[in-house]
């Protein structure tokens, strides 16, 4: 396969990659978790050090209890303009994978850093790679996916933490969300190519204005509010 035909499979897998908040009770077979787990472990990390651990959910009984800490603790989003009261959403995935980060695993760190707080700016970045491609990995099987970050709040994770019997050297980096689609996502927006790309001795006048940013995040808060 050429190179170019390679990266066309690739833009049209990121672009097809949407967040999904709607899901279908249908389960997800174990392969198609694995092979997304798979994906994860090549990702590139922090002097390889690779800090990466997956808890797998499928029990109804587990989920419910991570999803009445979440309703407690870091409830979904809901746009004021739609009247909303709780949809199903999250609830109905049959798989919630939650991606931990192990920060003992900072000892192969060439400089060695002593705190999680040295740490953190490398592994949050690695942790990044990984769940990222989890994402991209969900996408090509079919599936859909949610990144719920609300996850990692302090007072949801210790809940979580609880629930299921995470060890205190490792945290929640988040909870990726995984189940068929139930609902389609509208139009994404995206910012032109030409607006974020710069060359060379660039300076200010090249980027946007102070105005120009609150403009359009104006404009992609509406969308986000209502896609949730």
């Amino acid at each position: 396969m050429e190179s170019t035909q390679q990266y066309d499979f690739l833009l049209d897998l990121v672009t097809k990659r949407r967040t999904v908040r709607q899901f279908k009770s249908d389960p997800v077979p174990d392969e198609y978790v694995m092979k997304i787990i798979e994906v994860a472990r090549w990702a590139p990390s922090g002097f390889h050090t690779q800090p990466w651990e997956f808890v797998v959910i499928r029990d109804p009984n587990v989920k419910a209890k991570i999803v009445a800490a979440l309703d407690e603790y870091g409830p979904a989003i809901k746009d004021p303009a739609k009247n909303d009261t709780p949809r199903a959403g999250f609830r109905d995935a049959p798989v919630f994978i939650l991606a931990l980060c192990d920060w003992r695993a900072r000892v192969g760190l060439p400089y060695a850093p002593r705190t999680i707080e040295e740490a953190a700016p490398l592994y949050q970045s690695s942790m990044a790679n990984a769940f990222m491609l989890m994402h991209l990995a969900a996408a090509s099987l079919g599936l859909a996916s949610q990144w719920y970050t609300s996850a990692s709040r302090p007072d949801a994770e210790r809940a979580i933490r609880k629930i299921v019997g995470i060890p205190e050297t490792l945290t929640i980096y988040d909870m990726m969300v995984v189940g068929y689609p139930a609902a389609t996502p509208g139009s994404k927006i995206v910012r032109d190519l030409s607006d974020m790309v710069h060359h060379d001795a660039c300076g200010e006048q090249d980027f946007r204005t102070d105005e120009q940013v609150e403009e359009y995040a104006r404009v992609t808060k509406a969308w986000c509010m209502g896609e949730h």
